[in-house]
């Protein structure tokens, strides 16, 4: 009778014991869904973009976004004692704000063209090419989603926040030199997802 009871003592506690890692799994399976996904949809976007600058920037590009599609392009400004190498290899990090942005739209072609004011010749800069979900006409959020969680597999895929939610979107870097920065200046960057691999081209 004893064995018997000690028998069922043990069985109970192995059972509880699985109860138990029944609930923790389950829990960080939660944990995991409710975790922000990126670029977990099936659109893919693919998107190039170049940057010449002088006495202003003109920003092209190209991408499979529909028409409408809205781009965005803004300038950051790098601290003055940032070296022009960690400029470069994005070894240091620009001031948060914009010092300016604008927008423009993707035509018909699949092409984009968005002109901004170059800055102060003497200062270093960031450019920032975008896809953002937050600022596209309904027709472009019907098919990449309000928050752009229909965005797939996408080179440079990101998620940011505004106003409390969490969007998609797809993103570009280039390093702006001054023209004194002999032997990186050109006039011309192709703007890559790592701004550390952005190139300037002759």
């Amino acid at each position: 009778m004893l064995k018997k009871a000690v028998s069922l003592l043990a069985m109970v506690s192995v059972l509880l014991m699985l109860a138990g890692c029944r609930v923790v799994l389950v829990d960080e399976t939660l944990a995991e869904e409710e975790a922000p996904q990126i670029a977990s949809g099936n659109e893919t976007i693919i998107m190039e973009s170049n940057v010449r600058f002088h006495k202003r920037m003109v920003v092209r590009g190209q991408t499979n976004l529909p028409e409408g599609s809205v781009i965005q392009a803004g300038l950051k400004e790098y601290p003055d004692d940032a070296e022009i190498e960690q400029v470069m290899d994005a070894t240091a990090q620009p001031l948060e704000e914009f010092i300016l942005t604008d927008t423009g739209e993707v035509g018909e072609d699949g092409t984009f063209l968005i002109v901004l004011k170059r800055g102060d010749t003497e200062k270093r800069y960031q450019l920032i090419v975008e896809f953002p979900a937050d600022l596209q006409p309904p027709a472009v959020q019907e098919k990449y989603g309000m928050y752009g969680e229909k965005i797939g597999d996408s080179d440079g895929a990101y998620l940011y926040e505004k106003d409390g939610k969490t969007y998609t979107g797809i993103i570009r870097f280039a390093p702006i030199p001054m023209p004194s920065d002999r032997g990186f200046y050109s006039g011309k960057m192709k703007l890559n997802s790592d701004p550390g691999k952005a190139n300037p081209y002759w």
